[in-house]
């Protein structure tokens, strides 16, 4: 009996420490970096473990009020997913602004669990916020 309690041990602690562990999803890693067009979100699981989806949520300025902006169903152990954020949204005189991202991991009974959050800065040049101003008067 002690050795199962022992082995049973030495598996969470190696799944903790090998990656991220989110109720039956193990992430190596979960990213959020500036790109071109807006926010680039990565991630790449090791283990699924019955997970259906990941919805992705973002909040601005604060981690307090996420909102769903998009999802990926789930594709199996050791998948790498990938979602371009081109909705982050500045208004005339910002030109920079922080965002948090987490994950909502659902599994096939609709049970959810939520990864930390990442935060990201995203920076647009005064030339694209020009020109999203002067793309704005024409619509």
């Amino acid at each position: 009996m002690n050795k199962v309690k022992l082995h049973i041990k030495f598996v969470l602690l190696f799944l903790i420490t090998s990656g991220l562990l989110y109720g039956a999803v193990t992430l190596q890693y979960f990213t959020a970096r500036d790109a071109a067009n807006g926010v680039l979100v990565e991630w790449k699981t090791g283990d699924e473990g019955g997970t259906s989806k990941f919805e992705i949520e973002r909040s601005a300025d604060t981690p307090d009020n996420f909102i769903f902006i998009d999802y990926k169903n789930a594709t199996g152990n050791n998948s790498y997913y990938s979602f371009q954020d081109n909705s982050v949204e500045f208004g005339s005189d910002v030109t920079s602004s922080i965002y948090f991202y987490r994950l909502k991991c659902l599994d096939q009974n609709g049970n959810y669990t939520y990864t930390n959050h990442i935060t990201v800065s995203h920076t647009v040049s005064g030339i694209r916020s020009t020109w999203g101003s002067i793309k704005a008067i024409f619509r």
